[in-house]
């Protein structure tokens, strides 16, 4: 016997899930809903079926490639135009087809279709329409018939005043194909509004067959996610198969394939894909579907959802009736509450909650802590992509290799990406994205210089003394950073932020043909150019002199450790030079002169520099104490700004190119050893030569435009370019706005930590009457 399958809905209601799948191939329980119909249809002995697809119908015929599915052949009608159902049924039917089955390929049933079958035989109908009963009749197509099971007539949808039977239409006929000769050609036609309802008035026999077996119409996401609960639940009979059932106390676990390990707690029924991980103290269940490939982290909970392949659930994530589409990534903390469902690559930020019934589109980004209450279709609820750090997030959900190839192959389509610069700090995911960035770099026909595992302070180096406008640092671990690095090693300004952000959001990449493609140019051997640079801030050597170097990562660290060994310096004892874990900044905690942050190690080097003889050059948010020492000595401050909405500082970011130890750690203490030995001066004595001050950093998340809070401070203001700069009695308070906005850095100065921190609490106080939350 022949079937035809219609396959070519949208599923419209079922969005965002079938915004990239079409309405049958949506999983149910990691299987395609037209696959249960397949099967249904195999054990009734169905031996053909055609299948009827319009809508992303490639992704219907690539899915069965052998033509062929549990012994039934297949064959594919495509729709060019809206036929409806009879009309596109007309198109897949021969007259020598004979009775045959239509049923819908986007539903989930178990219905006797031989009995079905059997019963339109001994009636002699020409069409037999397969009906059930339901709770609410006002949802369905409704079936009248007599005793005899002969149809008397239909009625769509009623209210309740013109219910006059629970018999639902379930879309599944058995048809004569001489039938089909009523249907019109290459006009829009459907079997319950127009074809049966022609039959009886032209005196046709239509019968229905009552059926007590299980059919769901999935016909929007609650449907979608109550049938797969059905099917865990041994309601849909020869849906899943016993032999990947293990019984447990109630209903059970169905497992595709092994057992992920861990400590979790599974609550049946649940159904478990393959190569599922699923992170300790995580509880899953009742009534959870993870697909192949996700990753549930620690203490998640994820209850009466579907999380479809591959797709991330962070630790501690809370998801409750929803669904995950394909790809999708959760993040920690989050919630999604019941009716919600998030769509294909799609990313909810940390802490962030989607609310009841609210559903996010495909490749949406919804930002850490955001609280989604209406759909998200057009857009993001995203901050920009570049921040302070970078771009910085979660590896695996918003830095992965598909990301970094991307934004490769965009900073090599603008005009200062021909040669592009490479590095990362240590770890295997950093590693893996600086080749995925290169492999994007490549694709567009650009140069590739690789500086391998270096600090970020080495990259600065690098980039600066080979002349490259654009090089990329990629760094982190659990979570990653892309830092990019402009001309002289000094962050990329923003016009160059803003092209990069335009053509990533345009998907507008230069591309090469095969034989442009480059060779990726190793320049690893720079970092013995860049310690020799390091032995040129101590010509003299620094025998006599002690100190332990430190530094968290263990590149810095033993490159520190070698630098000042080589060097002659005792790195076994004096004061503790802490290293951060980029290279670009320098703490020092010693006995006589106490803890000196990094802003007290500048303002020595800016002595040191000022005793040579030259002007200082320092970002817009360096200690304001540089102009009082540069005073003294009769020399002058030029201040640059870090991330340059144009090029009017162009002139003094290139004096700045030159001054590396402002940028780099290691070269800030071969300064102040070496000045130590040449002078003889303690630290201690050394610092004492500095103004009397202290500087304080704290950060606050905002609610208001940047823009709008900063014009509050207008009476008592000197702009820097850069932030707010307000003066006071005691000091100075600089209020700088991240580049997303969502959050000011305040920097207090003044002649101890203590009066700084009260200039901290008293701008806090004055920004919170603003309603702003603090971080």
């Amino acid at each position: 016997m022949k079937a035809v399958i219609m396959a070519g809905g949208e599923g419209s209601r079922l969005r965002p899930l079938t915004c990239d799948i079409p309405k049958p191939m949506v999983r149910l329980c990691g299987k395609p809903a037209i696959c249960y119909i397949l099967d249904l249809l195999s054990r009734h002995s169905v031996t053909d079926a055609a299948i009827t697809v319009r809508y992303l119908a490639r992704s219907i015929i690539s899915y069965f490639e052998q033509d062929e599915y549990n012994g039934i052949h297949l064959e594919f009608i495509e729709e060019t135009c809206p036929l409806g159902t009879a009309g596109s049924v007309k198109n897949a039917v021969n007259p020598d087809d004979g009775t045959f089955i239509v049923i819908s390929g986007d539903a989930l049933c178990d219905i006797d279709l031989t009995a079905a079958v059997l019963q339109h035989k001994q009636t002699g109908a020409d069409a037999t329409i397969v009906v059930t009963r339901v709770a609410d009749p006002r949802e369905y197509g409704l079936v009248s018939f007599d005793a005899d099971m002969t149809v008397t007539g239909f009625i769509e949808k009623p209210g309740w005043t013109q219910v006059s039977t629970d018999a639902a239409n379930t879309g599944i006929y058995i048809i004569n194909s001489d039938i089909m000769d009523m249907v019109p050609k290459d006009k829009e036609y459907d079997f319950a509004k127009d074809l049966f309802v022609d039959m009886l008035r032209s005196g046709k026999k239509i019968c229905a067959y009552e059926t007590t077996g299980y059919w769901c119409d999935i016909g929007d996401l609650a449907t979608y996610l109550s049938c797969q609960q059905d099917l865990l639940s041994g309601k849909v009979g020869g849906a899943l198969p016993q032999t990947e059932r293990t019984d447990m106390s109630a209903g059970g676990v169905f497992l595709k394939s092994d057992m992920p390990s861990g400590d979790f707690r599974l609550i049946p029924p649940v159904y478990i894909g393959r190569d599922v991980k699923i992170g300790t103290g995580s509880i899953i269940g009742p009534g959870a579907i993870l697909c192949d490939g996700v990753s549930v982290g620690s203490f998640a909970r994820v209850r009466s959802s579907c999380v479809l392949s591959d797709a991330y659930i962070g630790d501690s994530a809370h998801l409750t009736g929803s669904v995950v589409c394909a790809g999708a990534s959760v993040k920690s903390g989050a919630s999604l509450f019941e009716g919600s469902a998030v769509g294909a690559g799609s990313i909810i930020g940390s802490g962030a909650q989607v609310l009841q019934n609210v559903k996010i589109w495909p490749s949406k980004h919804v930002a850490d802590g955001s609280r989604v209450s209406k759909n998200l279709r057009h857009g993001d609820a995203r901050p920009d992509l570049f921040d302070d750090d970078g771009i910085s997030g979660e590896a695996g959900v918003e830095i992965t290799p598909e990301f970094c190839a991307r934004l490769g192959a965009a900073v090599a389509s603008i005009k200062c990406g021909r040669r592009v610069g490479v590095a990362c700090g240590g770890g295997r995911a950093a590693s893996a994205f600086k080749s995925a960035f290169t492999a994007g770099v490549l694709s567009s026909g650009a140069q590739v210089w690789d500086f391998g595992e270096i600090t970020e302070a080495q990259a600065s180096f690098s980039a600066a003394f080979c002349g490259l406008e654009m090089t990329a640092y990629i760094s982190g671990g659990a979570i990653c950073s892309i830092k990019l690095l402009g001309e002289g090693g000094l962050p990329a300004i923003r016009p160059v932020e803003r092209e990069l952000e335009g053509r990533l959001q345009r998907e507008e990449y230069t591309r090469c043909s095969w034989n442009s493609y480059r060779e990726v140019s190793d320049m690893t051997g720079i970092s013995l150019l860049y310690q020799q640079e390091l032995y040129r801030c101590a010509p003299r050597g620094l025998s006599g002199m002690s100190a332990q170097p430190k530094c968290k990562l263990k590149q810095g660290a033993r490159l520190f450790e070698d630098t000042l060994s080589k060097l002659g310096c005792d790195i076994g004892s004096g004061m503790i030079m802490e290293l951060s874990e980029s290279g670009t900044a320098l703490a020092i905690h010693d006995e006589e002169a106490g803890a000196l942050n990094s802003d007290r190690v500048l303002a020595i080097c800016c002595l040191i520099d000022i005793e040579d003889g030259y002007d200082l050059v320092l970002p817009y948010d360096a200690p304001q104490a540089a102009e009082a020492i540069a005073q003294k000595y009769g020399k002058t401050v030029k201040r640059y700004l870090l991330y340059p909405a144009d090029t009017s500082d162009r002139e003094i970011r290139q004096e700045a190119k030159v001054r590396f130890w402002m940028r780099d750690g290691i070269m800030a203490a071969i300064k102040i050893l070496d000045y130590m030995k040449k002078t003889g001066h303690s630290l201690s004595e050394i610092d004492a030569m500095l103004p009397q001050f202290s500087t304080i950093t704290h950060t606050i998340e905002i609610d208001e435009k940047p823009s709008q809070l900063l014009s509050g401070f207008k009476s008592d203001v000197k702009i820097p370019h850069e932030g707010v700069m307000l003066s006071r009695k005691s000091g100075s308070i600089m209020l700088k706005p991240s580049k997303r906005g969502n959050v000011i850095k305040i920097i207090t100065e003044s002649v101890n930590t203590e009066t700084a921190e009260e200039l901290y609490a008293e701008i806090k106080d004055s920004i919170r009457g603003r309603e702003i939350s603090d971080k």
